[in-house]
């Protein structure tokens, strides 16, 4: 799951500008306000999404091993493996 992708920004968005689509978004699918079958699911990713990239080191974190996923090809099989197994 991309982050910024659920949250709709670039990885280059400023703080207020993620902090304005999280409450967008989740406004928009909280459970309460939408009936939706995937409306639960929805806010809950995010929530996720919110909670890493608004956070200066988790957000710096993040960005960093999708690059070395990238750039290590087993450090991506691992990681692509654990991500599937454990979901």
């Amino acid at each position: 799951m991309d982050y910024f992708e659920v949250l709709e920004v670039d990885k280059s968005t400023s703080q207020d500008d993620i902090k304005k689509a999280y409450k967008r978004l989740a406004s928009k699918y909280h459970p309460d306000r939408n009936k939706s079958d995937d409306a639960v699911e929805r806010f809950q990713k995010i929530q996720e999404s919110y909670s890493v990239i608004s956070d200066p080191k988790k957000r710096k974190a993040y960005i960093e091993q999708e690059y070395t996923e990238v750039m290590n090809p087993k450090a991506f099989t691992k990681s692509y493996w654990n991500r599937v197994l454990n979901t």
